[in-house]
């Protein structure tokens, strides 16, 4: 979909303001949100004309919602953005081969780093 230039400006607005929050660089967004450290860059600045799946997984990152209306709006999610879970949850996907058994051993290697951190 091809935003309008004053839908764009909204958005970008609405992109800085939390990453800026959540204290994060181009670079720490773009690991979180699977999107490569140019491309970050170039969105943050409103150097795009669609939104695109970068655009998307950059808003989903941020707890940005698309609400339909006249136009596509964005506006804050109710959801609390939190950086440290965000990095958190992208290295367990990595970790994560993908099978029931991968989730089961994952979740008792973070269960045993849970016991040793609470001693």
């Amino acid at each position: 979909m091809k935003p309008k230039q004053i839908e764009r400006a909204e958005l970008v607005r609405h992109i800085n303001e939390k990453r800026l929050e959540a204290g994060l660089s181009y670079a720490e967004l773009a690991d979180i949100a699977d999107v490569d450290a140019s491309q970050v860059s170039r969105i943050c600045r409103g150097q795009f004309i669609t939104f695109g799946a970068s655009v998307v997984r950059i808003c989903t990152t941020l707890g940005l919602q698309n609400t339909q209306g006249e136009g596509t709006t964005w506006k804050r999610s109710r959801r609390a953005f939190d950086p440290n879970w965000a990095k958190l949850e992208r290295s367990i996907r990595r970790a994560w081969d993908n099978t029931p058994v991968g989730a089961e051993r994952l979740a008792k290697v973070i269960a045993a780093v849970g016991e040793i951190t609470r001693k």
